[in-house]
């Protein structure tokens, strides 16, 4: 590749000028060779094995054209034996420095690389020419960069196929920043008969079997695009993986940010007779390589093979569903394409709307209402992106009169005051959140701390339920304590899950009989002592709240209700009004309704809050 610029005849894939930085315009550069490690050089220096003539050992073997002709180890099988320290290879670049392990079919050396390199501070490509000032991929300077001889693990087989695929891989001048590569493979007769090497780096990075599953989602779409490109690469040079199910994980290696291929004597190298014609679908012939990348990333950011057990975020759901599918026509391309589409979305701010709806009634048979309930929100807009941050909260009072309706009062102003303070003013001055988990448990303990406080001074029994929830942006953190319930309400009921889903967990007499098996959800319903809760606000000095997380989709609400409605109004009931109002408020109105027409035994109170994107 001539230079532009000073006439200087650069490497076929440099992408600038050795001599002068001068950008190269080419097309189809591949990246640079990840499988290069820096490493400083050996502790002490090393020469080719010799032996004196006072050492015990065979006499040094002669030199043939000026090459080390090594006799093996004393003791060793001459057909397969470890070659010495000192030792030189492939015309004399390889000095052994150590035998790391030997048996009868590999024996693996560390090796020093004598051809000194310099190393891009930037990307860490190799470059052995002195005189390239410039990094080829990259740019940076390299004046000032000191060569180093690099340190690899050599390892060497008697078997011809050993490193087979390798080679031709090599051969091939293959070379994309997705590829973990060997550095070398050769062929050479130190004695006997020929033995096969592979020179790899001495450190190479972890594998992704090594670590715990599952890993951050755009984390592993990171490493899906890369994978993606990679073996985009590879299909675009008539070469597939083909491995066997999810056994694809086992050749991926990851750095940081960065995945690679890795492990590649799995690889296939189609022949000419087998390629795809100008009419045939590459998709489809690679279909397997695909779907078994999808199948790898899946499991790394669920824990699960089958996109059917998890649920995945919109923007990537199809894109999986289309991957999985066999036989898949998603290209490599395709799929690397589709999966940076979905990263770029799921970084970038979403501007999120909550419409919010509130109600209570004191009922059909009630004379005072003892619960109580919350809305603070506030939804500062910057650069047209709205991130509403917003607390909503149900207490209901137990105790009876006087006691009941003082307990959720004092519960919610509480929580109200430590909101206004923590969380809605720091929002309004741009300041950063306390965490979701960890501010919930606090209002919580001031809630409790302020009931039981009053109800000593007051000589009742009183206590409150409490279910309250904090919206940050799309994302609900929820605490509850007795059987104030929150329910995740969905336009459409996804492949697993229903339309209206229970969040929290009562904490009744009657939940415990379910989870013990005890008696049936149809029966608690009618159960004599379905009223009877054994966690509430303000009965000890400390109390525990549940908590729970729950991201929304545009279109789906949370709702948080008394059992004034939970108990008079079925599940599938409420997500049908619900579903068929024209508002959160709409939706709370009829609801307290329903409630009050199915007989209203109890105080009702009703909040949802639906997520517009």
């Amino acid at each position: 590749m001539k230079c532009p610029n000073c006439g200087y005849e650069n490497r076929q894939t440099a992408r600038f000028c050795h001599r002068c930085g001068t950008a190269l315009t080419t097309q189809g550069l591949a990246g640079p060779d990840v499988s290069r490690h820096p490493t400083g050089p050996l502790t002490r220096p090393l020469t080719p094995h010799t032996l004196s003539s006072a050492d015990p050992s065979p006499s040094p073997a002669p030199r043939r054209g000026g090459e080390l002709a090594t006799r093996p180890l004393p003791g060793a099988s001459v057909a397969f034996a470890p070659l010495p320290e000192g030792a030189l290879l492939h015309d004399e670049r390889y000095v052994i420095a150590e035998v790391r392990t030997t048996n009868e079919q590999l024996n693996v050396y560390l090796v020093e690389d004598t051809t000194p390199v310099r190393l891009c501070p930037n990307c860490q490509t190799e470059t052995s020419d002195p005189q390239e000032r410039f990094c080829p991929f990259c740019g940076a300077d390299l004046s000032g960069i000191e060569p180093l001889c690099l340190r690899c693990l050599m390892r060497e087989s008697a078997d011809e196929q050993a490193f087979a695929v390798e080679a031709q891989l090599l051969g091939m001048r293959l070379e994309h920043p997705g590829l973990l590569l060997p550095r070398d493979v050769f062929v050479e007769a130190p004695y006997g008969p020929p033995r096969h090497y592979l020179v790899e780096p001495e450190f190479s990075p972890s594998l992704v079997t090594a670590l715990p599953v599952p890993r951050e989602f755009n984390q592993v779409l990171e490493w899906g695009v890369s994978l993606a490109q990679a073996l985009d690469y590879l299909h675009r040079h008539h070469v597939a993986l083909r491995e066997v199910g999810p056994s694809y994980i086992n050749h991926i290696a990851v750095m940081g940010k960065k995945a690679c291929w890795t492990h590649l004597s799995v690889a296939s190298v189609i022949p000419p007779a087998a390629r795809p014609t100008a009419g045939g679908s590459t998709a489809n012939y690679f279909a397997q390589d695909v779907q078994g990348l999808a199948t790898a990333l899946l499991y790394l950011a669920t824990g699960q093979q089958q996109a059917a057990h998890v649920q995945l975020p919109e923007q990537v759901a199809m894109i999986f569903s289309q991957a999985l599918t066999a036989p898949t026509r998603l290209s490599a391309a395709g799929f690397a394409t589709a999966l940076e589409t979905a990263l770029q979305e799921l970084r970038r701010p979403a501007s999120v709307t909550l419409l919010v709806g509130r109600r209570t009634d004191v009922g059909q048979e009630r004379s005072l209402n003892e619960d109580s309930l919350l809305t603070l929100d506030i939804a500062p807009v910057y650069r047209s992106i709205s991130a509403p941050v917003g607390l909503f909260v149900v207490a209901d009072g137990v105790g009876g009169h006087e006691a009941g309706e003082v307990a959720s009062r004092v519960a919610v102003q509480a929580i109200a005051r430590q909101a206004v303070s923590e969380v809605l003013s720091p929002t309004a001055a741009g300041e950063s959140l306390p965490d979701a988990r960890q501010w919930l448990t606090a209002a919580a303990l001031a809630a409790n701390q302020a009931v039981y406080e009053q109800r000593k001074a007051a000589g009742t029994d009183m206590g409150t339920t409490l279910v309250m929830a904090l919206f940050v942006s799309d994302t609900a953190t929820i605490a509850n304590v007795g059987d104030s319930r929150a329910y995740l309400l969905r336009p459409t009921p996804p492949v697993q899950g229903g339309a209206i889903v229970q969040i929290t967990t009562d904490h009744s007499l009657v939940e415990r009989l379910v989870a013990t098996g005890q008696i049936t959800p149809e029966e608690a319903a009618s159960h004599p002592q379905k009223n009877v809760i054994y966690r509430v606000i303000g009965d000890k000095p400390r109390v525990e709240a549940d908590l729970f997380e729950q991201r929304l989709a545009p279109g789906e609400a949370l709702l948080l209700c008394s059992d004034g409605l939970s108990g008079m109004v079925p599940n599938e009931h409420i997500w049908h009004i619900w579903k068929t109002s024209t508002s959160p408020q709409d939706a709370c109105d009829r609801l307290v309704e329903a409630a009050n027409q199915s007989g209203g035994e109890d105080n009702i109170t009703v909040v949802i809050v639906q997520v517009v994107g």
